[in-house]
C-alpha cells in the first residue's frame, strides 16, 4: 500500500447523515449538505445519492459540474458568492445561489433568462461573523431591489457564523434574523420560503432546545464527515467520527536536540517559531507536510505522540511519551480536523482507500 493515505469509511458517512437528517427533519428543517470538504470525489457523493440526499451546496462550481455528471438531480446550491467570470456556466449546473452583491445577481438574472430559466437567490446577511453579508440595516433595499430582476427569484435570506470571525450561533443572533425575515415579509407583502439559519456550528442549538421552528434550512458539512463542530469545540456524541483517517509513513527515526542551533530566521511558512528546550528528545518525521494536510488540524491514534509542526514535505512528531517501539516504515494514524480534511482530499499526493 502507498502512503500517505487517508482511510473513507462510507458506511459511516451514512449513518451521519442519516442521522442528523433525522434530526432535522423533526423540526422541520431541510438539511443541505455542504460537499466542498471531500472536493467533488465522487465515491462519496454516490453514498450520499444512495442516502437519498436531496439538496448540497458546493463554493466550487467544478464540483457541482462533477455531480451532475454522476445524475444527480437534486437541488444545487452555489454556497459561494457567484464570480462574474463563471455565471455563465453556473446557470447550468446550480438551482440557487447565495448572494449578497447586487452586481451578480444582475449577471445572474441576465445569463438566466438567455436560457429561459429562473435561479433562486439566498440572501446573505452579516449578523455578526464578518464574512458575506449584506448588513441587516441595507438588507430591506437590498431585497427591494433584486426581487425586480426577471431571471432570479428571492428563495430566501440566510446567515453565516463561525466560519470567519468565530462567531457562536446562540439565541440572540438566531432571533436578530428570523426578526429580519420577518420585516422584509410585513414591509414587501411577500413570503420568503427559506430561512437557512447557520451551518454546524448552529446544530449546537438542537440540544438546548433554542432552534426556532422560523429556520428551516440549515447548511451543513463538517458534522456529517467529521462529527465535529471547531466553533463550539465540542464534538457531536450521536454521531460517528472516525469517518475519515489519514496514515503517514516514518521516513526518520532519531535522538535529536529539541532547539534549533544557529541563527533563527523565519520557517518555510514564514513565521518565527518559538521552541521549547527539553534537552535530546526522541523524534520522527513522516513522509506527509503541509501540501497534503495542516498539522494543527491532526490528532495523533497512538498514544504518546506529539505533534511538532511541518513543512512543505515533512511533519516532525516526538515520541518521548510514546511508549511503542517504533521503526522506520511503520506507519502512524491519525483523526482530522475540518482543515486536515479539505488539504488531504484537494491533495493528489494523498491517495483514498474506501472501506464500504
Amino acid at each position: 500500500m502507498k502512503y500517505p493515505l487517508i482511510d473513507i469509511d462510507l458506511q459511516k458517512l451514512k449513518y451521519n447523515f442519516n442521522e442528523l437528517n433525522k434530526k432535522c427533519s423533526k423540526k422541520n428543517i431541510k438539511l443541505t449538505v455542504v460537499t466542498k470538504g471531500f472536493a467533488g470525489d465522487q465515491k462519496i457523493m454516490k453514498t450520499l445519492m444512495m442516502a437519498n440526499v436531496n439538496s448540497i451546496a458546493d463554493s466550487r462550481l467544478d464540483n457541482i459540474k462533477e455531480f451532475r455528471d454522476l445524475n444527480y438531480n437534486g437541488e444545487a446550491i452555489l454556497l459561494r458568492i457567484p464570480k462574474k467570470s463563471e455565471i455563465k456556466e453556473a446557470i447550468n449546473y446550480i438551482d440557487c445561489s447565495l448572494v449578497s452583491e447586487k452586481e451578480s445577481c444582475i449577471y445572474l438574472s441576465e445569463e438566466a433568462k438567455k436560457i429561459n430559466k429562473k435561479i433562486g437567490v439566498i440572501v446573505m446577511v452579516d449578523i455578526g461573523d464578518r464574512r458575506e453579508g449584506v448588513m441587516p440595516e441595507n438588507l430591506m433595499n437590498f431585497i427591494k431591489e433584486i426581487i425586480k430582476f426577471p431571471g432570479i427569484y428571492l428563495e430566501g435570506i440566510g446567515t453565516n457564523l463561525g466560519c470567519y470571525g468565530g462567531v457562536i450561533p446562540d439565541l440572540k443572533n438566531t432571533q436578530k434574523i428570523i426578526e429580519l425575515k420577518k420585516e422584509v415579509e410585513n414591509e414587501l407583502g411577500i413570503e420568503i420560503n427559506r430561512l437557512s439559519g447557520g451551518n454546524t456550528a448552529t446544530t449546537n442549538l438542537f440540544g438546548q432546545g433554542l432552534l426556532e421552528s422560523e429556520v428551516n434550512n440549515l447548511r451543513v458539512g463538517e458534522a456529517i464527515l467529521l462529527a465535529n463542530d471547531i466553533t463550539n469545540q465540542r464534538q457531536i456524541e450521536y454521531l460517528k467520527r472516525d469517518v475519515f483517517k489519514v496514515r503517514a509513513e516514518i521516513i526518520e527515526l532519531k535522538k535529536k536536540p529539541s532547539l534549533p542551533s544557529g541563527s533563527q530566521g523565519c520557517n518555510f511558512s514564514g513565521e518565527k517559531v518559538q521552541f521549547k528546550d527539553k534537552g535530546i528528545v526522541k523524534r520522527a518525521i513522516l513522509a506527509i507536510g503541509s501540501q497534503d494536510i495542516d498539522h494543527s488540524s491532526l490528532i495523533p491514534e497512538l498514544k504518546g505522540v506529539e505533534i511538532l509542526g511541518s513543512s512543505s514535505d515533512h511533519l516532525l512528531v516526538e515520541l518521548s511519551n510514546c511508549k511503542k517501539e517504533l521503526n522506520y516504515g511503520d506507519v502512524l494514524n491519525f483523526k482530522l480536523g475540518y482543515s486536515a480534511l479539505l488539504r488531504a482530499m484537494t491533495s493528489p499526493y494523498v491517495k483514498k482507500n474506501y472501506l464500504y
